[in-house]
């Protein structure tokens, strides 16, 4: 059973734009701007603007071209081509892949190393292409003989980087767009999965992932998840010129695990503008470690003291957890801290241990592979990559062998105690609590919403 939030969803159908209708109307007013320029002030009637030269408002899809799909761009270029009688130009779009440079894509793109360096030299805004991340999208448009025409990046979803052939010479710009931020929300029951509840009450993975990294630090999401769980979460959409182009931060959610309610609340601290998740009453939800190395897994083999082992085909003790995942599947540490071992172990195969602090240890054992950035004697951060799932040494199958040591005796990972981080300082607590109540009092208007609706379907 999900509720849904219908009026809002009847809202968000009403503020969708068809996308081919408002392309056509794009295009129009591009024509429309170029008639206007061109029966005005310039005097020469063979000479058109350029792409730049158009008003703004004349020139949306240009300004936004990363609203558009790839074929939509490529044939918003056509007409212009036509329009102009230009010669024939063609967009592509390039991924940032893991390890990827600028000078990686543009080999992919077919640009050679002085069209590269022309890039780097079009102005400052050009560096921005030397941070660039896996992921990031860039668009090359070239015209019949390969020269480069025009590059854009989206740097964010507030600026994007426009690198454009004018009078023979690339010039780059960095152009801002107006960001419109709306709060959202939904909520659910779980009845066999948190995905499908979570794709029957329309969040998307984003959000859910983001949900589950929350509460990630008390609910572990491969053993805990009952049916008749239920969620609540308030969080904000992202839009540009009225179209939402994706979800933002979850601002406060609820989650009811086996009758036990967890909420958490967004709070930036005003001194160091560091964001975290912290309870109503100002503790943090985030733990030195996380509970769960691995994402949304089943637990294939527990903590015991005498466990078959399905290799040696014996009694022996079984002193971590695995975690049956796909061969791939990331592999995160559990906390901060720093490498004390990788490489192969005896039965353990593929092996990383994490040491935290001075007390607490942390072993990763059977992996298909490491991080290739992770280093021996490097320092770790909570949540990041450090290898994958796999089934080397006495493994049967592919999953994750994982252990928690407490001062070099091996503990339970699902039942021990996880020290916490920090709460909110005392003296913020005033500010805290005058910034969270108005969400919080969302997220109770939510739950009243919800026991009216279950009262009324009875």
């Amino acid at each position: 059973m999900t509720i849904i939030n219908k009026d809002f969803r009847i809202e968000q159908q009403r503020e969708r734009h068809p996308r081919l209708r408002w392309l056509v109307f794009a295009i129009g007013s591009v024509v429309l701007g170029i008639v206007l320029a061109s029966t005005g002030a310039r005097k020469d009637p063979d000479e058109l603007p350029s792409i730049t030269d158009i008003p703004q408002n004349h020139d949306s899809t240009i300004r936004q071209s990363f609203d558009l799909s790839l074929p939509e761009l490529q044939a918003q270029q056509e007409i212009l081509d036509q329009i102009r009688h230009d010669t024939p130009k063609k967009w592509s779009e390039f991924k940032v892949r893991s390890g990827d440079s600028l000078s990686k894509l543009f080999q992919r793109a077919g640009l050679s190393a002085a069209q590269l360096d022309e890039v780097m030299k079009s102005g400052d805004a050009a560096k921005k292409l030397k941070r660039i991340f896996p992921d990031d999208t860039i668009r090359i448009l070239t015209d019949d003989s390969g020269k480069l025409q025009a590059l854009r990046y989206e740097i964010s979803s507030a600026s994007y980087l426009l690198v454009e052939r004018k009078d023979d010479r690339l010039a780059a710009v960095e152009h801002t767009q107006e960001i419109e931020t709306r709060t959202a929300h939904a909520q659910g029951i779980i009845d066999s999965s948190l995905f499908l509840a979570a794709n029957e009450a329309g969040i998307s993975e984003n959000i859910i992932m983001e949900l589950a990294g929350i509460f990630g630090w008390d609910i572990d999401f491969a053993l805990d998840i009952r049916k008749g769980d239920s969620f609540k979460v308030l969080y904000e959409e992202i839009y540009r010129d009225g179209e939402k182009i994706k979800d933002g931060d979850i601002l406060a959610a609820e989650f009811v695990n086996d009758g036990n309610v967890y909420r958490a609340v967004r709070y930036t601290n005003p001194q160091t503008s560091r964001t975290e998740y912290f309870t109503p009453e100002g503790k943090s939800m985030r733990k030195e470690f996380l509970r769960s190395p691995v994402n949304f897994t089943r637990i294939s083999s527990g903590f015991t003291t005498a466990r078959y082992h399905p290799v040696l085909h014996k009694m022996r003790a079984h002193k971590g957890v695995d975690y049956a995942a796909k061969r791939g599947t990331p592999v995160l540490a559990a906390g901060d801290g720093k490498v004390t071992f990788k490489g192969k172990k005896g039965g353990y195969g593929n092996v990383v241990m994490i040491q935290h602090g001075s007390k607490y240890t942390t072993v990763y054992a059977h992996l298909n592979s490491f991080n290739k950035h992770l280093r021996l004697g490097g320092k770790v951060k909570q949540g990041q990559t450090i290898a994958y799932v796999g089934s080397t040494g006495l493994a049967t199958g592919p999953h994750l062998h994982y252990e928690f040591r407490v001062n070099g005796v091996h503990r339970n990972p699902l039942t021990v105690h996880l020290p916490s981080s920090a709460p909110v300082a005392r003296k913020y607590l005033a500010d805290f609590e005058q910034t969270v109540s108005p969400v919080l009092a969302q997220l109770d208007t939510l739950t009243r919403n919800t026991e009216i609706a279950l009262a009324e379907t009875e």
